[in-house]
């Protein structure tokens, strides 16, 4: 299985997978706060629904490496503290930075600052790892990433930086930051040990964290089970055991730079398919979106 993730040829294939899966996420994630009736506003609940998710996609994936007989196999005393940091800060602030963030901030300004995690991985990479370096045609597509993802939010006369504050932008950007670093965490953590099984472990681990911190937050809502939601909760589940190994293992063979900047189209597809599902609007400059995410992701993969 190792062949498939080491093949250029299906690199961008199994990248674009991730970012349907991840922007797909987006509206089912809404979904199953409606279907078990967690209030808008109720923080510990969110993030219980997000630890029984990780924790849940983490024993899937486990189960899936026994079926495939891999193990973990730690070299050395100090890799069990590289699986915690990636549990940490891949999985359990990450998330808890973000569930925060959204409870104060508008959508549209969210989604933008969110996506400054690909960009600062890509920056962070060309910095840490010998094997990605930095170019004129990275930049210009992390810039033409960038205005796509901004072109799907930004309205005409709407103040876009109006309430500013550390508790909705200020979580958001740590959220982002999260990711970047976790993202550089994975590389690190793939020379040291399987990284299918590290992924696992570490998805169970953050869960388990997302888990405890909901709890000691507590919950205001009454939760209804119901079939739908266990349906979107078992959705949600696949997509993160599924995405998150994939990508993980992209991560691990290829330059990250050419790696993230697939991320960049995870708001401009969210956006369209909460227009699907949620029947929200769905505005012309989406495919212009599109257009310039693709471009981005051209440039940076471009070969000299």
């Amino acid at each position: 299985m190792d062949t498939i993730f080491r093949d250029s040829r299906y690199k961008s294939i199994l990248a674009i997978f991730c970012a349907l899966g991840w922007s797909l996420a987006y509206p089912l994630i809404k979904i199953g706060y409606q279907a078990f009736q967690i209030d808008a506003g109720d923080l510990g609940g969110k993030i219980i629904f997000a630890g029984i998710r990780f924790f849940s996609a983490g024993v899937l994936v486990l189960v899936f490496c026994c079926f495939q007989k891999t193990r973990i196999e730690m070299k050395k005393k100090n890799d069990l503290f590289w699986l915690f940091l990636l549990s940490i800060v891949n999985i359990a602030l990450h998330y808890m930075f973000a569930y925060i963030g959204l409870g104060y901030n508008p959508s549209a300004r969210s989604t933008i600052l969110d996506s400054m995690g690909s960009f600062f991985l890509i920056i962070l990479s060309t910095i840490i790892f010998s094997d990605d370096k930095m170019s004129a045609s990275k930049v210009l597509g992390c810039v033409l990433g960038i205005s796509g993802i901004i072109a799907i939010n930004i309205q005409p006369g709407v103040n876009f930086f109006e309430n500013v504050t550390f508790r909705g932008d200020g979580m958001i950007l740590l959220n982002a930051c999260c990711a970047a670093f976790g993202g550089v965490i994975t590389r690190v953590v793939s020379k040291k040990m399987n990284m299918m099984q590290a992924t696992g472990q570490s998805m169970m681990i953050g869960g388990a964290l997302l888990l405890i911190i909901g709890l000691v937050a507590g919950t205001n809502s009454s939760w209804s089970l119901n079939i739908k939601g266990i349906f979107v909760l078992i959705i949600l589940i696949m997509i993160s055991a599924g995405c998150f190994a994939i990508y993980n293992e992209l991560l691990a063979y290829h330059p990250i730079s050419k790696i993230a900047i697939y991320n960049a189209l995870i708001p401009v597809l969210g956006v369209i398919f909460a227009a699907l599902l949620l029947k929200e609007e769905l505005k012309w400059q989406y495919l212009m979106a599109v257009v310039m995410v693709a471009c981005g992701i051209y440039l940076v993969n471009k070969i000299k």
